[in-house]
C-alpha cells in the first residue's frame, strides 16, 4: 500500500536503477504511486528484466559522463510523464587499484562517471526540477569518502567530492525551494563490492560494523525516500549516514 503522507504522481529519475540500491529505491518510488524513468550503463537484460510489465516505469540505458546522454534522458523522462520533480544520482563505477598501480585511464573514468556524471546530470535536470513546486535532487555518496578504503583512491575521491557539489547545489538551489542532499551508505548487500567479495573479506566487514551487519538495498532507499518527502522540505544540504555506526 503506498504510504498515505506521500503525495502521489510525482516524477523522478533515477541514475543507476536497476540493480542494488538504485533498484531499490526505484521499487520504492513506485509502491508510492511514482513514476520513475531509471537508467542503466550496461546490463541490457537486468534492465529490460526491471521494467517488464511496469506502466510507470521507463528504463533508458546511458551514460552519465556524457553530457548528451544526460540531456536525452531528462527530456525522455519530461516527454513519457509530462514533467520531473526529482533526480536521485546513484550510478557509479569503481576501477581498484592502489596508488602506485592506478592508471590514469581508470582514474579518470571514475571520476568522469562518479562526480562529472553527477554535475552533469544534475545541470542538466536543473530546469525541470527547479519548476516543480516539489524538486529534490539526492546524491549517493559512500563511507568511502570519509574513511578511505585501501585500493579505493580514485573511488574515494570521487565520492568525497559529491559533498561539496551537493552543498554548493542546496545553497544555489534554495531561492528556488528545490532542496538538494546526500546520503552515504555503508557496505550494502546486493552490490557489486559484496557480490564479489569472498565470505571471508565480508564477514571481517561485518565485525568491523557496530550492527555486526551489512545494509541492505531496502534501507538505503528508505532513506532516499525521506529526502523527497514533503517532510523533508526543510532539510537542504545535509549528509544522512546509513552505515551502521561504521563511520562513528
Amino acid at each position: 500500500m503506498p504510504d498515505e503522507a506521500m503525495p502521489q504522481g510525482r516524477v523522478a529519475l533515477v541514475t543507476g536503477g536497476t540493480r542494488g540500491i538504485g533498484r531499490a529505491i526505484c521499487d520504492r518510488l513506485l509502491a508510492d504511486g511514482w513514476s520513475v524513468l531509471a537508467t542503466y550503463r550496461v546490463d541490457d537484460a537486468a534492465a529490460m528484466s526491471f521494467a517488464g510489465g511496469r506502466d510507470r516505469l521507463a528504463v533508458q540505458r546511458a551514460d552519465i559522463s556524457l553530457a548528451a546522454d544526460c540531456e536525452r534522458v531528462v527530456a525522455a523522462a519530461v516527454d513519457r510523464f509530462g514533467s520531473l520533480d526529482h533526480l536521485v544520482c546513484n550510478a557509479a563505477i569503481s576501477r581498484d587499484a592502489r596508488i602506485a598501480d592506478l592508471a590514469d585511464a581508470d582514474w579518470d573514468a571514475v571520476l568522469d562517471t562518479n562526480l562529472s556524471g553527477v554535475f552533469r546530470m544534475t545541470r542538466a535536470a536543473l530546469e525541470p526540477i527547479t519548476a516543480s513546486t516539489n524538486g529534490r535532487i539526492v546524491t549517493v555518496s559512500s563511507v568511502a569518502a570519509t574513511m578511505g578504503n585501501i585500493g579505493q583512491a580514485a573511488y574515494a575521491a570521487s565520492k568525497a567530492g559529491l559533498l561539496g557539489l551537493t552543498r554548493t547545489l542546496a545553497r544555489e538551489l534554495a531561492a528556488s525551494g528545490t532542496t538538494v542532499n546526500i546520503v552515504v551508505p555503508g557496505p550494502t548487500t546486493g552490490t557489486g563490492m559484496t557480490v564479489e567479495a569472498d565470505a571471508e573479506f565480508v564477514a571481517a566487514i561485518r565485525r568491523k560494523i557496530p550492527l555486526h551487519r551489512l545494509g541492505r538495498p531496502e534501507e538505503i532507499a528508505h532513506a532516499v525516500r525521506f529526502l523527497l518527502d514533503d517532510l523533508s522540505a526543510f532539510t537542504t544540504g545535509a549528509v544522512v549516514t546509513v552505515d551502521g555506526g561504521l563511520s562513528m
